[in-house]
C-alpha cells in the first residue's frame, strides 16, 4: 500500500506542477505588459490546458497547427484572446451535444493567424454584426458577461491585427484572428473588424 500511495503522491505533485506552469505561460509577461517575442503555439496549449474542464464535456479538440515564427506580442493578453475563442466555441455547443472545434495556424506574408472553428449553433448575419458590442451575448442568463469578444477584440486592435468572423446558422462559426509578426510603424492606426459571410 505504501508504493500506491507513493506513487500517487507523486503524480498529484507532477499535475500541480504541470498546472503551475500552464498558469505561469498563461500569464507570462503580464506585469510588464511590453510587446515581446513570444511562441504563440505554446501560449495556445497552456491556455487549453488551464481551460480543459470548461471544453471537455461539451467538445472535443482538433489541433492542425502549422509552425508559427515567434510574435512580437502582449503574450498574457493574446493568451486571454485564445481562452475566449475557445471557451466561446465549446459554450456554443446545443445541450447535450458533444461537438467539435478545430484549432488551425499558419502563416501569410508578413501576418500569422489562428483559427477556431466550432460545429456548434452558428450565427445569423444579424448576430454577428452585434458580437463584439459590449455585454451582447447570445448565452443563456448566467453563463456569459458579453464582454469576451469584445475585450479581445481591443486586444487585437491594439497589436494591430483583425478577427475575421464566417458562420452559419445550425452549422457552426469560425473566428480567424490574424496578427503582424512583427509591430511596425506602419500599422499605426487599429484596425475594424472585419465580418466574414458564407456565400
Amino acid at each position: 500500500d505504501v508504493q500506491d500511495l507513493l506513487r500517487e503522491t507523486q503524480e498529484g505533485i507532477t499535475r500541480v506542477k504541470n498546472i503551475i506552469q500552464d498558469l505561469k505561460d498563461f500569464s507570462r509577461s503580464n506585469a510588464a505588459q511590453n510587446f515581446t517575442l513570444a511562441d504563440l503555439q505554446q501560449g495556445l496549449r497552456s491556455t487549453l490546458n488551464i481551460v480543459a474542464g470548461e471544453v471537455r464535456p461539451r467538445a472535443e479538440l482538433d489541433l492542425q497547427l502549422s509552425p508559427l515564427p515567434d510574435v512580437e506580442c502582449v503574450p498574457s493578453q493574446i493568451n486571454q484572446v485564445f481562452l475566449n475563442m475557445v471557451v466561446n466555441a465549446a459554450q456554443a455547443m446545443p445541450p447535450g451535444h458533444l461537438g467539435q472545434i478545430t484549432i488551425r495556424s499558419g502563416t501569410e506574408g508578413n501576418l500569422v493567424w489562428v483559427e477556431f472553428e466550432d460545429n456548434g449553433a452558428g450565427m445569423d448575419a444579424a448576430t454577428i454584426d452585434r458580437i463584439f458590442d459590449p455585454f451582447f451575448t447570445t448565452k443563456d442568463v448566467g453563463t456569459g458577461t458579453g464582454l469576451g469578444l469584445s475585450v479581445s477584440l481591443g486586444i487585437v486592435q491594439r497589436h494591430h491585427g483583425q478577427i475575421l468572423v464566417n458562420s452559419t446558422p445550425g452549422v457552426g462559426t469560425r473566428f480567424r484572428i490574424e496578427l503582424p509578426i512583427r509591430q511596425t510603424p506602419a500599422n499605426a492606426q487599429p484596425q475594424e473588424h472585419a465580418l466574414e459571410q458564407h456565400p
